[in-house]
């Protein structure tokens, strides 16, 4: 399988990239920085490209079998487009490529569950720090997850809950509406994707990914995944 990974130079798409590169699949690594992209593989193709941009797209999944979207930018107040602006282009060019298989990552967020296992200080302070930092950047992915829909692609949307670098060991589940932790493992959300791109189950839904076995607190989570690196890009 030839698989294109939108986002691939991220702390995710690395994982993703490497999980299908050593699963045997062609994969084609996009990144606007290719000179920051360290991996290297005879399987691996790295192209660069903006993906709002529909030309550079198209050019990038010709020939794809699927393509896998991990895009993602820190929390901000500012207007955020990436997410929806790249979900027009990427399926777009899908459709008139005539590439059926679709998988994009947004968030558990973009919903108004909270799990009840929380206790009521990492409820209150998930809703006002997501609520200020994160609404453009949610606002975009509701955006995205609309566009997504309205296609005839066969798409699957997934919705990890805070993304962490977690220890090995990980376990992990999916399924539609909600999953009861607080984080999603970086390489289970990369293995969950690799599985979607396997099978036919989920097509044409939104999932929740989450890791069951392990976590880290709320306040670790927001602050090392979503406050920290914007932080560092000042």
């Amino acid at each position: 399988m030839r698989v294109v990974v939108f986002g691939a130079n991220g702390p995710t798409g690395r994982i993703l990239t490497r999980r299908l590169l050593a699963e045997g699949h062609h994969t084609v690594a996009v990144t606007r920085h290719p000179e920051l992209f360290d991996i290297r593989h005879e399987a691996l193709t790295v192209t660069t490209a903006d993906a709002t941009d529909p030309a550079a797209v198209r050019t990038a999944i010709a020939g794809a079998d699927a393509v896998a979207s991990l895009l993602g930018t820190p929390f901000g107040r500012k207007p955020i487009t990436l997410y929806s602006h790249s979900a027009s282009a990427i399926t777009a060019a899908m459709t008139d490529a005539g590439i059926p298989r679709l998988v994009v990552t947004s968030s558990a967020a973009v919903t108004d569950w909270v799990d009840p296992a929380w206790k009521w200080y990492e409820r209150r302070f998930t809703h006002r720090v997501l609520g200020a930092l994160g609404r453009t950047l949610y606002d975009d992915m509701r955006r995205m997850e609309d566009i997504v829909a309205r296609t005839e692609l066969r798409w699957t949307v997934m919705r990890p809950l805070g993304l962490a670098e977690l220890d090995a060991p990980t376990t992990y589940e999916v399924a539609v509406d909600h999953i009861p932790g607080r984080q999603t493992a970086r390489r289970d959300l990369a293995e969950a994707i690799i599985d979607r791109l396997h099978r036919d189950d989920y097509v044409h839904q939104a999932v929740a990914v989450a890791t069951t076995n392990k976590s880290l607190g709320i306040g670790q989570t927001i602050w090392r995944e979503g406050i920290r690196p914007k932080l560092h890009r000042r």
